[in-house]
């Protein structure tokens, strides 16, 4: 076997393998020194990932009381009923302004009729188009 097909098996751990995949990844390493480089490279990962779980860090002081500080300013915002004004009244205005201007446009392209009431179906389609 070439190392083309051994490759696949150099990051797995001998307790991954079946019997017959640990004796061609064995034979093949020993021959191979590129290969042999990627398996050790993979089990120096393995063990520094092991070394690394047993390790306990403890939080700096205060982390938790922040974190969940911000949580309720963020939380009294979304239930703020002003910010709640705010936005309808926004969107309300961002939704007249469009209805306005698209009246506006049908009039100028028809002089001589009078344009109809404008209605919301549609909206989008328009700046969609010129926005591309």
């Amino acid at each position: 076997m070439g190392c083309h097909d051994v490759r696949p098996l150099l990051a797995a751990r001998v307790e991954e393998l079946s019997p017959l995949e640990a004796r061609i990844r064995a034979e093949h390493v020993a021959t191979c020194p590129r290969c042999a480089a990627e398996a050790a490279a993979y089990g120096r990962v393995v063990q520094a990932l092991a070394a690394m779980a047993a390790l306990e860090a403890e939080p700096i002081a205060g982390t938790l009381e922040r974190a969940l500080a911000a949580v309720d300013r963020r939380r009294a915002l979304m239930t703020d009923p002003r910010l709640a004004m705010v936005a309808a009244g926004s969107a309300g205005a961002l939704v007249a302004t469009v209805v306005v201007a698209r009246a506006l446009r049908q009039r100028r392209r028809a002089p001589g009729r009078p344009s109809p009431a404008p209605s919301l179906v549609g909206l989008a389609a328009p700046a969609l188009i010129r926005a591309k």
